[in-house]
């Protein structure tokens, strides 16, 4: 039964109706944002999700990959030490390439990235260096996620963050946190990866819970 529901749903996203209600989406949504040249970082597919969405460049290089969250914030923290410092791969029970980043002090903490859509580390390497050099920090907009342990107190770090905007999404309210948005996890699939599901039409459920374009319209 499975694979009858993946075949019909594979041939309705294949099909010209599809093409043409995604067309239209991808239309609402982009006819309102005044931003441009962006960069978003983000610690999983959400920000790929939304330059895909909104047809922009990815200037970022946190795009088809994932870190912890704990991991997340000490890379922005140290965003430029980081960006410097070489890939080392490392080999892991993941089917796709895992690197190590950081040089191991107090100063910068030793990080995990997982390139969980590339299919080499040639290919992660490649992509993280090629992206990285296009970070527009003086339009910068960063994503969070209420997960993976992370503290309140880790997520304070980021108060005063030097960038344009900035979010903490969650399934529980935050109410110490004002930049926090709190948004109840569907009864299907699992946090965060159900925010990302789509419907039959292929809207994602974030893209129904949360305003990004006006995320990225404001300072």
């Amino acid at each position: 039964m499975a694979d009858i529901v993946s075949k019909v749903k594979k041939v309705w996203m294949d099909s010209f109706v599809f093409r043409i209600i995604q067309k239209r989406i991808d239309h609402y949504f982009q006819k309102n944002l005044i931003n441009d040249n962006f960069t978003i970082l983000s610690p999983n597919c959400i920000g790929g999700c939304i330059y895909h969405r909104l047809g922009k460049k990815f200037l970022s290089p946190t795009i088809n990959m994932w870190l912890l969250q704990p991991d997340f914030i000490t890379f922005l923290l140290h965003l430029d030490d980081y960006i410097d410092q070489p890939l080392r791969f490392v080999e892991s029970d993941e089917k796709t390439p895992v690197a190590k980043i950081g040089d191991r002090t107090e100063k910068l903490p030793e990080i995990t990235l997982h390139f969980n859509h590339a299919k080499s580390s040639i290919e992660a390497e490649e992509l993280w260096n090629r992206r990285k050099i296009r970070i527009n920090k003086e339009n910068l907009y960063v994503i969070l996620y209420n997960l993976d342990g992370v503290t309140e107190e880790q997520i304070h770090l980021l108060d005063n963050y030097p960038c344009k905007n900035k979010i903490v999404l969650t399934q529980k309210v935050l109410p110490n946190i004002p930049w926090s948005k709190y948004i109840k996890r569907p009864n299907y699939g699992q946090f965060p990866d159900a925010y990302l599901c789509k419907d039959i039409f292929g809207i994602r459920y974030i893209e129904k819970k949360w305003d990004f374009v006006e995320f990225l319209n404001q300072e």
